[in-house]
């Protein structure tokens, strides 16, 4: 409903119940969508070599140069430069979850042997 351009208010009328349980029940699917997005990158993901995974606090900056250490010492050549690991990373955690090059949430890089890459952010590092 909320697609359609309804107001959480509008939707809680036309449910029966508040606009304050509207949100917190859209909050939670948000956060349903996001778990199961990782869960299939994850599944798509599961044989390829390099894993390094972050911890909240872990400077993305470090991580990235630990990442392609690790590609390098399985001779794999990562498909991004540094610059754009450190995008990926960026872009998969958002923005207001880095602080000062430290990262606010766990994370996990994983890379294909052909050199993909996938970010799952979330989950115990």
């Amino acid at each position: 409903m909320k697609t359609e351009g309804k107001s959480l208010s509008e939707i809680a009328k036309t449910i029966g119940t508040s606009r304050s349980n509207v949100s917190r029940l859209a909050k939670v699917a948000e956060s349903n969508v996001e778990r199961a997005k990782n869960t299939l990158k994850l599944l798509s993901t599961i044989k390829w070599p390099v894993r390094v995974e972050a911890k909240a606090g872990s400077n993305v900056y470090e991580i990235s140069e630990m990442i392609f250490k690790e590609a390098d010492r399985d001779g794999i050549r990562i498909s991004q430069n540094y610059a754009g690991l450190v995008g990926l990373i960026t872009e998969a955690l958002g923005r207001r979850n880095i602080k000062r090059r430290k990262a606010a949430k766990n994370f996990t890089v994983l890379i294909s042997g052909e050199g993909k890459v996938e970010v799952l952010v979330g989950g115990k590092s």
